[in-house]
């Protein structure tokens, strides 16, 4: 019934953690399977010592360097059950994740994906810190403000613009996984694919628990950094020009890789999705040019609204003016 895809590559440090907390769950999974990446480290040589033990653990080596996107890629399309958790090497489920999440799917067939949320570890396993920010959840990565312990949908235009779930935190079915094979691009993460295709057929949700310890290290960049950065990091961040125009940017490249994947859906929605993609273009342009007076016209569209806080928008105007 329940599938482990993991993508490993040069994980030897924290890879008999992670793969102790996926075997002692509380509710056992079928099968694990990893695909190694060309690992140059003992990745592979700790993997074959656990299938010794375990022969339900799966090990695929790659013949040549995928990368991540199509390493994960490839570990998902060789999973046989109907439930699929994705997992990264390096970090710690919590004993009752597999159990709770399982129990959520069963409960609720119209959910093809379920994102839990998590608490970032450090390298020696201990809680990071992180200070809340109101209208927030997910540690600060979600830009809603969901009581602990609830399930909410998340809404297909929510990830025009930004992936709120990483891969780690996914549960998925099998025939969301057919579906991403089909959708497949290496555009844009694959995490964020599975939230678009789940999120458009109203099928993809968020459960506000912690169900896993997500590992920041010095080769992982993404998460705490950015969650816990003080007043003072922020301003120095919003007042990079790339930090501006990041989020259209993103919008753009999903929205070209929706036309490209699925032209169909596009097509049925090329009116607002091409006045999407215009605005993004428009406001990189000037933010780029400093532009002061046409961004101030764009806060009246309510697309900008949706795309960025109201102090983000002032930090905008406010970044146009010292530039």
């Amino acid at each position: 019934m329940i599938s482990v895809a993991m993508a490993t590559y040069n994980g030897e440090v924290y890879l008999r953690k992670q793969l102790d907390s996926i075997l002692h769950q509380s509710l056992p999974v079928d099968e694990i399977i990893i695909c190694d990446d060309q690992s140059s480290d003992g990745t592979v040589d700790i993997i074959q010592e656990y299938i010794k033990q375990y022969p339900h653990i799966h090990l695929y080596k790659n013949e040549q360097n995928l990368g991540y996107k199509r390493n994960f890629k490839k570990a998902l399309s060789l999973c046989s059950k109907e439930y699929i958790f994705l997992c990264d090497q390096d970090d710690i489920w919590d004993s009752d994740k597999v159990k709770e999440m399982v129990a959520i799917m069963n409960n609720n067939p119209e959910m093809e994906a379920l994102a839990s949320s998590f608490t970032f570890i450090d390298e020696h396993d201990q809680p990071i810190s992180i200070r809340k920010k109101k209208g927030f959840s997910n540690n600060n990565l979600y830009i809603k403000e969901v009581r602990p312990n609830d399930i909410v949908e998340v809404k297909f235009d929510e990830f025009l613009n930004h992936n709120y779930f990483q891969g780690c935190s996914l549960l998925i079915t099998s025939s969301l996984r057919d579906g991403f094979m089909k959708r497949f691009s290496t555009k844009l993460p694959h995490d964020w694919i599975i939230n678009l295709i789940a999120s458009k057929h109203g099928s993809m949700y968020f459960y506000n628990r912690s169900l896993f310890g997500y590992r920041i290290h010095s080769k992982n960049t993404i998460g705490a950094k950015d969650a816990n950065l003080t007043t003072s990091e922020h301003v120095k961040t919003a007042n990079e020009e790339n930090t501006r125009i990041l989020v259209c940017q993103d919008g753009m490249k999903v929205l070209e890789t929706i036309k490209e994947v699925n032209p169909e859906f596009y097509a049925e929605n090329k009116e607002r999705f091409d006045a999407y993609y215009q605005f993004d273009k428009e406001h990189i342009e000037a933010i780029q040019n400093r532009k002061f007076f046409r961004l101030l016209k764009q806060n009246f569209n309510p697309y900008y609204r949706h795309l960025k806080s109201r102090k983000a928008r002032c930090m905008d105007l406010i970044f146009v003016l010292i530039h």
